[in-house]
C-alpha cells in the first residue's frame, strides 16, 4: 500500500547541546523562536518530542520537526507529496498513516530507518 504523502525522510537540521536548557519546554519555544513560529500540535515523551511548526496566521504553513532529548538533535521530516504545506489535518493523517508516534517513542529510528540515500 502506497502512503498517501509518499516516501518519509528525516534530515538532520542541528544539534541544540549547546543551547541548554532547564526544561524541554524551554527547549521547544527556543526552537520555536528561531523561525517565529508556532507549535500547533505537541506531542512528547520522556524520550522525544514532535512538534507541527507553523507560521503565525497561516494554516497551511506547518513542517514537522522531531527532538531527539537524548542526543539534543532536532530533525525535520519530509514527505514527498507535502514539504513545508502541512495543514492540521495533514499533519493528523500523517501521524496515524505513518505511525509518528513510534518516532517521538524511540528518536533512535531518525538515525538509520529514514535517512535519505544521499544524506
Amino acid at each position: 500500500m502506497q502512503s498517501s504523502l509518499g516516501k518519509m525522510s528525516a534530515y538532520k537540521m542541528f544539534s541544540w547541546r549547546e543551547r541548554a536548557a532547564s526544561s524541554v519546554e524551554q527547549t521547544v519555544a527556543a526552537f520555536l523562536e528561531l523561525g517565529e513560529a508556532i507549535a500547533t500540535r505537541w506531542v512528547q515523551t520522556a524520550k522525544g518530542v514532535l512538534l507541527l511548526q507553523m507560521v503565525p496566521d497561516n494554516s497551511e504553513s506547518g513542517a514537522i520537526y522531531v527532538f531527539d532529548r537524548q542526543r539534543e538533535q532536532w530533525y525535520m521530516l519530509s514527505f514527498e507529496g507535502c514539504e513545508d504545506q502541512f495543514t492540521l489535518e495533514k499533519f493528523d493523517r500523517a501521524f496515524s498513516e505513518y505511525d509518528l508516534f513510534r518516532l517521538v517513542q524511540q528518536p533512535g529510528l531518525l538515525l538509520t530507518e529514514f535517512q535519505p540515500a544521499n544524506a
